[in-house]
């Protein structure tokens, strides 16, 4: 196997599971968000363990990625939270998915492939509170929608959702008047004769933030896999969630440079005097953020190493003169622990001026994931 590779502890993402729901009431379902592979982390395996550490639903944003998971015997309810097109309605009812309906386009043709199948298709209503992406906007819109989808023969409506734009803020008051909102907009179904029986907006903010938001179902996503959505979560939540991926590869050159050598594309980095440097076969084809080069730095023997000159396609040099055992083959965490020292996603999205979200899901394809329970 290659030497660079994401190691992803299940035990760690049951037991993060476990602390969620423990601040949830026990008749609240729990949705495991395992879109975008998963975050990264490879969603069949994700989904397979989160099935059997209590999780009652999953949540995906695509039908294919839903047929993924159904084509290795995952059995939960899953829920599609995106937008699909006609041609990938056929994929929803194909593997019994459960399908966010954000307009009443979505509903025809959705009701069109249910018909040509010949069995119903359950939905969830998608209602747009001020995240504005996809849903239903308004009242007025909603109830114009419902008269027309009480007719459709083959759309079963079990549930209805909206999405939190600021949860994770420090100030409330946007999500307050989401909350408000997403209860008039449940009103007017019910005057309309439709009263879903799934009602979500908590993510994984919501869950620590707002708890009188639950209804009877939060979807988890960055939370489960031990990150909290927002400093303001850290500080203030009990839930003790660890992060479930470590990133490691090895090196695979040593040499030392005399003062004035440069190293790597652009020559920013210029050695001021003798240096140890020890090259990684990892780079930003496989998702080590460009931006890192000359601000991050990596483990080696429980010592800090700094990436020094440009990241490279396919691998990264660092400094490792104040590590002299340092030799080739030695172990090197990108992203995780060794010995008492740690880099977070949370750590590098700080460096790139991103979000611990992006630098998880950008981890390619051409890492391979290896799976652990210890």
């Amino acid at each position: 196997m290659r030497p660079t590779k994401a190691i992803i502890n299940l035990n760690r993402l049951n037991q993060n599971i476990a602390n969620l729901k423990a601040l949830i009431r026990p008749e609240t379902s729990f949705m495991a968000v395992v879109k975008a592979n998963a975050y990264g982390h490879g969603a069949v395996p994700v989904a397979k363990s989160a099935s059997k550490a209590g999780a009652d639903w999953l949540g995906v944003a695509l039908p294919e990625e839903g047929a993924e998971l159904r084509e290795n015997g995952v059995e939960l309810p899953i829920l599609v939270l995106g937008e699909v097109s006609p041609e990938q309605s056929k994929t929803v009812l194909r593997y019994d998915l459960t399908q966010a309906i954000p307009s009443i386009e979505t509903a025809r043709h959705l009701n069109l492939a249910a018909k040509q199948y010949g069995k119903r298709v359950k939905v969830h209503l998608k209602l747009d509170t001020g995240m504005g992406r996809i849903g239903f906007r308004s009242i007025s819109e909603l109830e114009k929608a419902a008269d027309e989808l009480s007719s459709m023969e083959f759309i079963e409506i079990e549930g209805a959702f909206t999405h939190f734009a600021s949860a994770d803020e420090e100030d409330p008051s946007y999500t307050t008047e989401q909350i408000e909102k997403l209860d008039n907009m449940l009103k007017a179904l019910k005057n309309r004769g439709i009263g879903p029986n799934i009602i979500h907006a908590s993510n994984s903010a919501g869950v620590f933030h707002f708890p009188n938001a639950n209804y009877n179902m939060v979807r988890c996503g960055i939370s489960i896999y031990g990150y909290y959505p927002s400093e303001r979560a850290e500080r203030l939540a009990d839930a003790r969630l660890l992060p479930i991926l470590q990133w490691e590869t090895h090196i695979a050159h040593i040499k030392t440079i005399e003062a004035g050598c440069s190293i790597s594309y652009g020559r920013t980095y210029t050695a001021s005097c003798t240096r140890r440097v020890a090259t990684l076969p990892v780079g930003y084809a496989d998702g080590y953020n460009r931006l890192l080069g000359n601000k991050a730095f990596v483990l080696v023997n429980g010592k800090k190493a700094p990436v020094i000159g440009r990241v490279c396609m396919d691998q990264i040099m660092i400094d490792i003169t104040d590590i002299p055992d340092a030799i080739v083959g030695d172990p090197v965490v990108l992203l995780g622990e060794q010995g008492t020292e740690s880099i977070t996603a949370e750590d590098l999205a700080k460096l790139c001026g991103t979000i611990s979200y992006e630098i998880l899901t950008s981890i390619s394809e051409r890492v391979p994931r290896v799976y652990v329970e210890t």
